[in-house]
């Protein structure tokens, strides 16, 4: 009796420390508790009321406590919830756009604006050799007086904003990435400026001269004639109905150049560019159902395609960057002949890196590699139904040879020129002339101290000026969206968030919920060698 007594004191401190261990009190409200049908479900021993004799009830009871502790541990690895517990406000990215290993590596800004990307060397320099800097967006120019690299820098890509913070109050500070980040479009502003300015002291000079027109009103301070003042509205208005049948014409012709332009953005994206990621979805797939097993031949097997098919992607990008390379400087600063970066992870080896080295056609090539490689294993015998499966995966990476074709070609395609060259002649001269304009009316409403004329002029020179020049800075940036600027795709987040789709389709593969302990291994259909009719007087007697 005191041995039992004994051992049923022991039994009880183990189960009062088992449960310390998995439900604390501090954090047992966050653990999900799972019911008792889950563990019916996941085959987990029965519970100790089930069992009949004493020692039997025991040993459940402790195969049960065990199984139970095990199961909390998995739970608390599989959901981490100390760092929400930690700070619950903390800006988060979502799973599938982490960074994969081996590369390519890239640092994460995440704040409750935007999800910013740095694919190069982070966030931080050192400006003279002192203190970490944050990069902000002012210009490379005024940085270089500090001794430090450029904070506009190369490499920052703007992966996600909220918009339903910028349509409050964020669009107020909200700068990179925009168009106001442009220094073109402010020294374009300062230049309409002196133009205005000039016109203004011109104006002012010959209407106040002597003999002009406005002499007698500038010595008296003005006028108090209000016919004349009437005439001298009448004036400005007709002056100012110039410059609103010019806008009319030029809102609308950029408005349909801009919205072509827009259109043929979401037909690369949506459609050519998504369709290639599809088909390194579709073939990864198969890859999941024929090789599902964790032996080395399977795990190269989906491994090589997996790879083939994010090397494409990366190439893709070189590709088209390469449209508008214009020098060997800028060849050289987009590296797009590089292929050293794609080696160092773990996307190409050398070998393979040497057969496209002077290749006119990389993103493209790697889709016969594809083919080539399912060929070879149709011709070993690892497949099933072998020559359906040739002609279905001929098929797949024909279409993804073909969006390939249609992305590059659409980036190659221009608007003409002489269309192109109209449109931006007519917002060049929209522009010059309204700061004439308002130079005009500027000087007359001084002589005559009309003071909100010149206000209100001044104020459309400047949103017509910064709103014109920002449509045609936007059609510019998204007709290619694979180079370098801050809003254009990110090749780093496309190849991580497919990596991460493709490796869970793989792991859901090798262990599909109708698995069971005792048969871990799921369904895999047996693979066939080709088999050929073979005609008879064809072959020599």
């Amino acid at each position: 009796m005191d041995e039992h007594g004994s051992g049923g004191k022991k039994e009880e401190r183990k189960k009062d420390r088992v449960k310390s261990v998995t439900m604390t009190p501090n954090d047992a409200w966050l653990r999900p508790k799972p019911p008792k049908e889950v563990h019916r479900e996941a085959n987990l021993p029965r519970t100790p009321e089930d069992s009949g004799s004493e020692e039997d009830k025991r040993a459940s009871k402790n195969a049960y406590f065990e199984e139970k502790k095990r199961w909390a541990k998995e739970q608390q690895k599989k959901f981490n919830y100390g760092d929400v517990v930690e700070d619950p406000k903390r800006p988060v990215a979502p799973l599938r756009d982490r960074p994969v290993k081996p590369g390519p590596y890239f640092e994460y800004e995440l704040t409750h604006h935007q999800r910013v990307v740095h694919e190069l060397d982070g966030v931080n320099y050192h400006v003279g050799g002192f203190r970490p800097h944050k990069a902000r967006w002012w210009d490379e120019k005024f940085v270089r007086l500090l001794g430090t690299k450029p904070m506009h820098e190369p490499g920052r890509k703007i992966v996600r904003f909220s918009e339903k913070r910028l349509l409050k109050f964020d669009w107020l500070w909200t700068w990179r990435g925009t168009i106001l980040s442009s220094s073109f479009i402010w020294s374009q502003l300062v230049l309409v400026y002196l133009i205005g300015t000039i016109t203004f002291l011109v104006a002012y000079y010959i209407q106040t001269s002597r003999s002009g027109r406005f002499y007698e009103e500038h010595i008296n301070g003005g006028t108090d004639d209000l016919v004349e003042v009437l005439e001298i509205f009448d004036e400005m208005q007709e002056i100012a109905t110039i410059g609103e049948s010019l806008t009319l014409l030029v809102a609308f012709v950029l408005g349909l150049y801009v919205t072509k332009q827009v259109d043929i953005f979401w037909n690369i994206r949506q459609q050519f560019f998504q369709g290639v990621l599809n088909s390194v979805q579709s073939i990864c797939i198969r890859m999941a159902i024929y090789f599902p097993s964790n032996n080395r031949e399977d795990v190269d097997a989906r491994e090589t395609v997996l790879r083939y098919g994010l090397l494409s992607t990366a190439l893709l990008f070189k590709d088209a960057a390469e449209v508008d390379v214009w020098t060997m400087r800028q060849r050289q600063a987009a590296g797009v002949h590089d292929l050293s970066d794609l080696v160092r992870d773990g996307l190409l080896t050398e070998q393979e890196a040497i057969l496209l080295q002077h290749c006119p056609a990389k993103s493209q090539v790697v889709w016969v590699w594809i083919a080539s490689f399912f060929t070879k294993m149709c011709l070993d015998g690892r497949l099933p139904d072998p020559l359906k499966n040739q002609e279905a995966i001929l098929r797949e990476c024909t279409e993804a040879n073909c969006n390939v074709s249609f992305v590059l070609g659409r980036i190659n395609t221009q608007y003409p020129l002489t269309y192109s060259h109209l449109v931006i002649l007519m917002v060049k001269v929209l522009i010059y002339i309204t700061a004439i304009q308002a130079g005009y009316i500027t000087s007359i409403s001084v002589i005559f101290h009309y003071s909100y004329w010149a206000v209100t002029q001044i104020i459309m020179l400047t949103v017509l000026t910064v709103f014109h020049q920002g449509l045609i800075d936007i059609k510019e940036h998204i007709s290619n969206p694979f180079r370098k600027n801050s809003t254009d795709f990110s090749w780093k987040i496309f190849h991580s968030r497919l990596c991460n789709e493709c490796k869970a389709i793989f792991d859901a593969g090798a262990a599909p919920p109708y698995t069971k302990p005792e048969r871990p291994k799921p369904a895999v259909l047996p693979a066939q060698l080709i088999v050929r009719q073979i005609i008879s007087s064809r072959l020599r007697h």
